[in-house]
């Protein structure tokens, strides 16, 4: 503890007892014929009064010790002046006293001589007023038991001095400990990377540290004492059970879930539950730690496609040589059969044709996997490419029924790349939407826009049927597909393609309401090329 804060503590003890003591002594007045002047306890109240007033003040804790022992010595040498009465000697022991519970050697030091000397002036001044007569033996004894009383306040202040030192050293070192565990406990909790957040045993929040505002979206007012979601609908029955386990002494370590944020987002997390317990052993709260493993979850993602992708490249490269050589001549004599209207089995030969060319779709698009990244990169018009597209697919959309519609903010933008890819990413993605458009004024749209980060995007627009989040999340794994006859490679591919192009790919959808598909690729600047020209 602080050594001015415990003189100041002192000081407002001494002086309630100096009070106390005071009106004890007043008022003993009233059943002892003291007979001493009025003046001197109306002065002894107006000191006690000051005291008081400048302990409110705050005065130098110091000064006021000095104060308080002044005035009790002063108090008793002045009532020995005025009432000399035996048993009042007695009563300058005190202030040594009260100097020796200060623990100050140097105060008792210079009280004592000083109260010694108060005590002879008044046995000289006057020893035949004294209300009983005494001997010079008995004054002797008088000042032998003043100065024993003394000596013992003063070794009592030594003594007392140099062990209360080693127990305010114990107490300071005990003080710094708890405070620098405190403080580095406090420093971890606001400083921690992940959302750090304490719980009711009714689920309000009690306290959340900054990570967990960041993560979450929601501000730390918004948060203390109130009942915040932070699970998505679907997990909050789990979410329940794993609460009344905690509550029942279980804990959580590490499980991955998913969590919503502020805005109603959700994210990968990894959370840790316990019960935080009293001394009692009784659990008072929850803590729980949360870990954004967005990106893990993601970078564990592309590690699969990848390596994925490098299965299929490898399978690729044994298949194309390896089936189809023998298919070529199983087409050439499919094609001879089918030639000859008459044989009995051309339906069936129909069918193997049909099945063969499918295969050599599948082994053309694992060829594509297997090639390198772009190599023969050279500049073309974007729009050219899309309408050549358009072009192409336009009698089936008449056929369909289908109304298209095109807008070009971003008119004859330039881009270096494939064509040709380029190109048969712009098919995927136009031969998917047509083929989720079944109903009657079906709509497809086509329009460019310029984007940020010297970007272009093509947005190929249907009111079809649409897809669920869990299908959007999948549509770039290897072989996944929703379709019957798909192989389940073609929006993978045109994903690979456009991401060696610098480019992204980017689906928006919502099931029964349509799909939006967004090819982002960085674009030439035609000005700046000018100006360097």
């Amino acid at each position: 503890m602080d050594k001015s804060l415990i003189l100041k503590k002192r000081n407002r003890l001494f002086i309630d007892l100096f009070a106390i003591g005071l009106l004890i002594h007043t008022l003993s007045s009233l059943f002892i014929s003291f007979e001493y002047t009025s003046s001197i306890p109306l002065v002894a109240i107006l000191f006690c009064i000051l005291l008081f007033l400048l302990r409110q003040m705050n005065i130098n804790s110091k000064m006021l010790q000095i104060l308080i022992l002044t005035g009790l010595n002063g108090y008793i040498f002045n009532l020995n002046l005025d009432t000399p009465y035996y048993i009042h000697i007695f009563l300058f022991a005190y202030p040594l006293l009260v100097a020796s519970l200060y623990h100050s050697f140097l105060l008792s030091l210079i009280l004592l001589p000083i109260t010694v000397l108060e005590i002879i002036y008044i046995f000289q001044t006057y020893l035949n007023d004294l209300e009983i007569t005494i001997s010079i033996a008995d004054l002797y004894v008088v000042m032998l038991l003043m100065a024993l009383m003394s000596l013992t306040a003063i070794v009592h202040s030594l003594f007392i001095q140099k062990k209360w030192t080693e127990m305010e050293q114990q107490q300071f070192i005990l003080e710094r400990a708890l405070d620098s565990k405190e403080g580095y406990l406090h420093m971890f909790f606001e400083n921690a990377k992940d959302g750090i957040a304490v719980f009711d045993l009714d689920a309000r929040i009690i306290d959340i540290n900054p990570a967990f505002e960041l993560l979450y979206g929601w501000s730390r007012q918004e948060c203390i004492g109130n009942l915040i979601p932070l699970v998505p609908p679907e997990n909050s029955k789990a979410a329940l059970e794993r609460t009344k386990k905690i509550l029942n002494g279980e804990s959580f370590h590490s499980f991955e879930t998913k969590e919503m944020k502020k805005n109603g987002t959700f994210f990968d997390a990894q959370l840790t539950l316990s019960p935080i317990y009293d001394k009692n052993k009784e659990i008072v709260a929850i803590s729980v730690i949360t870990r954004d493993i967005s990106y893990q979850k993601k970078a564990e993602k592309l590690m699969v496609q990848s390596e994925k992708l490098k299965l299929a490249g490898e399978i690729a490269a044994g298949v194309a040589h390896e089936i189809r050589n023998p298919m070529t001549v199983i087409s050439g004599f499919i094609q001879m059969m089918n030639a000859d209207d008459k044989h009995p089995y051309q339906s069936y030969t129909k069918l193997i044709a049909s099945e063969l060319e499918r295969i050599n779709l599948i082994i053309s698009e694992f060829l594509i996997l297997a090639k390198p990244h772009v190599t023969s990169a050279k500049e073309f018009k974007l729009e050219e490419i899309v309408q050549d597209v358009v072009l192409l697919f336009r009698p089936e959309l008449n056929l369909r029924g289908i109304q298209l519609t095109e807008s070009w903010n971003a008119p004859q933008v330039v881009v270096v790349g494939e064509q040709n890819q380029i190109k048969q990413v712009i098919i995927n993605v136009i031969k998917n939407a047509i083929e989720a458009l079944h109903e009657e004024g079906s709509l497809l749209h086509i329009y460019s826009e310029f984007e940020e980060d010297n970007l272009v995007a093509i947005h190929i627009r249907d009111n079809g049927e649409g897809m669920t989040r869990e299908v959007v999340n999948q549509i770039f794994e290897p072989f996944f597909t929703t379709k019957t006859t798909g192989t389940g490679l073609g929006m993978m591919i045109s994903e690979k393609i456009i991401r060696e192009h610098d480019g992204k790919v980017i689906i928006n959808s919502r099931l029964n309401k349509g799909t939006t598909v967004s090819i982002y690729l960085p674009f030439k600047d035609q000005k700046k090329s000018a100006s360097s020209e």
